[in-house]
């Protein structure tokens, strides 16, 4: 082997079948994360393929939007005091 060759243990892309199944989410969705730039996508072929490291990455956007508004409302609180 040569000092330039690449071993891949894990997939790099994803079908969108399976992306669906990992994320969640129904076709339509899928298709409008692909078009608005969410994921990323090329096609071989007629297949489509969807990036792991997008998904990876929409995921860790999710996180950290949910994590955001969260600690949003958990700082938006009154507390009601009795006098």
């Amino acid at each position: 082997m040569s000092s330039n060759s690449a071993v891949f243990e894990e997939p790099l892309v994803a079908s969108p079948n399976q992306t669906m199944r990992a994320i969640q989410v129904s076709r339509k969705k899928l298709y409008e994360l692909i078009n608005t730039g969410e994921l990323e996508s090329y096609t071989e072929g007629k297949s489509r393929r969807i990036t792991i490291r997008s998904i990876n990455d929409y995921i860790q956007r999710r996180l950290a939007a949910e994590a955001a508004r969260r600690n949003h409302a958990a700082n938006g609180k009154t507390i009601n005091r009795i006098p």
